[in-house]
């Protein structure tokens, strides 16, 4: 556990000795999460059968119970080729995105080996990338939380430390968090998958994250 100690106003009036301050608490934690991104482009002759296709992908990814999805955007535009400067609609292009994610790394990979095999088309390319281990909501508010309380006893166990020291009667008068929590994730590995034997990359190894709250302080010695 690192501390960091900034003493930012110390003065002295009729009511006795104010003392403000800021103080970081640490810890790094082992994520509980792999995520990935996933994009399917589908290149076809009409604007349906662009649609049908994407529509297949995100049905059977939707279907999906050893997953969490989010995102599910798609766009569907034309795509224009010029010859004797007269411009015409050669294909259609969709693209599909989603981020996937699971505590299981297996679940995940079995899941993108089982997406990459409904691949039947050389018009189809999907694509992944930013694979990486992340902390979920749950383990980053628990965490947060923990820190928050460890701030808390630590003020007023120091308050008790002073009051010894200083001969004085110290006592906590506000404690308050700074609302951006800093969290720092390790660097997402990106990988651009095409094949099946690209799905086969090795999962990121899951680094210990940094996470740390940074309460000001003020304490008061009559």
């Amino acid at each position: 556990m690192k501390i960091a100690t900034l003493i930012t106003l110390s003065s002295v009036s009729l009511f006795g000795l104010s003392i403000n301050f800021s103080k970081s608490f640490d810890a790094e934690i082992k994520p509980d999460t792999l995520q990935a991104g996933i994009n399917i482009t589908v290149k076809k002759a009409s604007e349906k059968e662009v649609v049908q296709s994407l529509s297949m992908f995100s049905t059977f990814i939707d279907k999906d119970k050893d997953v969490e999805k989010k995102w599910g955007n798609y766009s569907v535009h034309p795509q224009y080729k010029y010859e004797n400067n007269h411009r015409y609609k050669s294909d259609y292009v969709g693209n599909m995105q989603y981020q996937i994610s699971s505590k299981d790394s297996d679940k995940l990979n079995n899941f993108l080996v089982a997406l990459y095999s409904q691949k039947n088309d050389n018009r189809v390319d999907i694509s992944t990338s930013s694979v990486s281990w992340v902390m979920s909501e749950s383990q980053k508010s628990g965490k947060i939380d923990a820190l928050r309380l460890e701030a808390i006893i630590w003020a007023d166990s120091y308050a008790n430390s002073l009051s010894d020291s200083l001969s004085k009667k110290c006592t906590v008068k506000s404690l308050s968090f700074i609302p951006v929590n800093h969290y720092y994730p390790q660097p997402m590995m990106r990988m651009e998958s095409k094949n099946m034997d690209a799905v086969s990359a090795p999962t990121p190894t899951q680094d210990l994250q940094k996470m740390s709250v940074t309460p000001t302080i003020q304490l008061e010695c009559k």
